[in-house]
């Protein structure tokens, strides 16, 4: 007879990996698994050997004249949508450009760009399930033709939501969306952590607007049951214009409600160093993290973007192209690049059981699940009891498993004398040619008495 054993406790078995690290690190680092990415405006000609000095090993681009130059980078493209009722319009378009786009060398695309706000939304109310639904076109028309794709969602805009509804809370635009399907329509979820004026290691909270915001995000994704990567396409600080003899106030149009988030020179690039290192330490599930920007400074003043525009302020170049702090500190920063593989992770419950030492059968110990946490990719892994003599026969409901299967562990206990017996599950695959394993721990406590 089979007895179950409710579990209240979730927690994340951690990575062994049997072999010897591609470079040394300190015992508290996952494996690398940043991307080092950031923006070029599509309107202002940049020398490769400026990115390539950076070290970044991504760009983020906006039109297909941008992409020759940086054959020896991985490109996102951000591909914008507007809503429509002609899905197959629509899907055929999509297709035709993702295509395209692929014999290019684009390695990901970002179907949209900050759809919670509806400046990005045809100046409409912003709608999730109408982007859901456009997402859902746009993924399965990309897979179609360019299967080899990361499709990314929308990076969605911290924001609170407006009296008028024209701007929608980020946490509750990507509620909506999960609760719409969305999960099903993207290989890693978008989102923009700015760290507005604070430091990138600043608490969370659901009423603050931080770096660490992006936190909150990740909550709402394992809730759903989502283990996917986040990608960070969009983030930084704003540097005072005042350092360049630029002034720009409040009254300014162009930076009006971006007054308050300046920062010196030197915070910008303390803060966009410190970043990088906890999202690399502290978020595994993390992927790309794009800073906006590298040169929207070097914008003729030619009408197009005024000098008080905050998108300006942001870039790592100043207007004469001479580089910020910040350019020169991420340019030194240490950088750990991925791999771009699979990760393989378990989501286990507390695995605990009481019974009496006259109680026999098979009793459910607990459940575990396989999940990929990087990047897309396929594993099967191996799953091994580990059994000895004078302990519980230990089995589980499948000798394998993948992404995303849910594995239960029994226990046979006839014949135990009183005490606690540790169970252990080896769980083992091959990524990228490397053998990576982890294992599993259950606890098992045999009372003199105690009921069945």
């Amino acid at each position: 007879m089979l007895r179950t054993v409710t579990s209240v406790v979730l927690v994340i078995i951690s990575l062994i990996n049997t072999t010897a690290p591609a470079q040394a690190q300190g015992d508290s680092l996952p494996p690398p698994h940043l991307g080092y990415g950031l923006h070029l405006d599509p309107n202002v000609p940049v020398d490769p050997a400026v990115v390539d000095r950076l070290g970044m090993d991504w760009v983020k681009v906006y039109n297909e004249s941008q992409i020759p130059p940086f054959q020896n980078k991985r490109i996102l493209f951000r591909l914008d949508i507007a809503p429509t009722d002609n899905v197959e319009a629509f899907r055929a378009g999509i297709a035709q450009r993702a295509s395209h786009l692929a014999n290019l060398g684009v390695d990901a695309i970002e179907v949209h760009n900050e759809p919670n706000l509806s400046l990005e939304w045809q100046n409409r109310p912003p709608d999730a399930a109408e982007y859901v639904r456009l997402l859902r076109e746009a993924y399965q028309a990309i897979k179609s033709v360019a299967p080899q794709i990361i499709v990314v969602s929308a990076g969605l805009a911290p924001a609170p939501t407006t009296a008028d509804r024209m701007a929608i809370n980020d946490i509750d635009y990507a509620r909506d969306m999960l609760a719409n399907g969305a999960g099903r329509y993207f290989d890693a979820f978008g989102y923009h952590p700015y760290g507005f004026n604070a430091a990138p290691e600043d608490e969370p909270s659901p009423d603050r607007y931080n770096f660490r915001r992006v936190e909150l995000i990740w909550a709402l994704l394992r809730q759903y049951g989502i283990n996917k990567q986040i990608w960070l396409t969009e983030f930084g600080w704003l540097r005072d214009p005042a350092e360049d003899g630029v002034g720009c106030s409040e009254s300014d149009p162009a930076f009006q409600g971006f007054a308050w988030l300046r920062v010196s020179g030197q915070t910008q690039a303390d803060y966009i160093v410190r970043a990088f290192a906890y999202a690399d330490r502290n978020w595994v599930w993390a992927g790309p993290m794009f800073l906006w920007n590298l040169n929207f400074s070097q914008r003729p003043n030619d009408g197009s973007l005024p000098p008080c525009s905050h998108m300006r302020w942001f870039g790592l170049l100043k207007s004469d192209g001479a580089p910020t702090i910040a350019y020169q500190r991420v340019a030194g920063m240490p950088k750990r690049y991925s791999r771009y593989l699979p990760i393989m992770t378990l989501y286990s419950d507390e695995m605990t059981l009481e019974i009496g030492q006259f109680c026999g059968g098979q009793y459910e110990l607990g459940q575990f699940t396989v999940a990929n946490t990087g990047y897309p990719g396929a594993f099967t892994a191996s799953i091994e009891p580990a059994n000895a003599p004078l302990m519980p026969l230990v089995e589980t409901s499948s000798q394998t498993a993948r992404s995303g299967d849910s594995i239960t562990i029994y226990v046979t206990t006839p014949g135990l004398s009183p005490g606690l017996y540790i169970v252990y599950v080896n769980v083992r695959t091959t990524i990228g040619g490397q053998l990576v394993a982890q294992n599993l721990r259950g606890f098992l406590v045999v009372r003199e008495t105690g009921q069945c």
